[in-house]
């Protein structure tokens, strides 16, 4: 995104490369590029088409359609482990997220502040307070986390 603001009035030009860039970027989550998980394939980067490496230099027909085929083959399994990928980092960084929480406890006459966002007010400025309060704590609940 950074790439199209810079562009100005000329991101027309700049989109297929800022695509391109997504799209063959290894993801995190999936260990997979995108273009890999829709085609089975990894995709040509425009440098390779340019300079001749090992990959597209004496390209053979028939070789290359099977390998392709081969890759359509595995497709789904590949998916499914970039799935597995996707559930294990979403675990992890739900755990990672989890331990950052700040437990709080409160005694029943404890004064607390509540954001305003929490009441649904439409805020009056940027100089208007982001908190309202204090409110007094009349009971506590235990509740668990689901």
């Amino acid at each position: 995104m950074n790439r199209l603001g810079k562009a100005k009035g000329n991101w027309v030009d700049e989109l297929f490369h800022v695509l391109w860039a997504y799209r063959t970027t290894v993801r995190i989550s999936t260990k997979e590029t995108p273009f890999c998980l829709v085609y089975g394939t990894k995709a040509f980067i425009p440098i390779d088409v340019t300079i001749r490496t090992t990959r597209t230099s004496n390209p053979e027909i028939r070789s290359n359609t099977k390998n392709l085929r081969k890759n359509l083959d595995l497709l789904d399994e590949k998916v499914e482990e970039a799935a597995i990928w996707k559930a294990n980092y979403k675990a992890l960084v739900e755990r990672y997220c989890n331990t950052q929480v700040k437990k709080s406890s409160y005694v029943v006459g404890d004064l607390v502040l509540r954001k305003k966002e929490a009441s649904r007010q439409e805020p009056n400025g940027k100089l208007d307070p982001n908190w309202e309060g204090p409110y007094q704590v009349p009971e506590v609940r235990l509740m668990e986390c689901i």
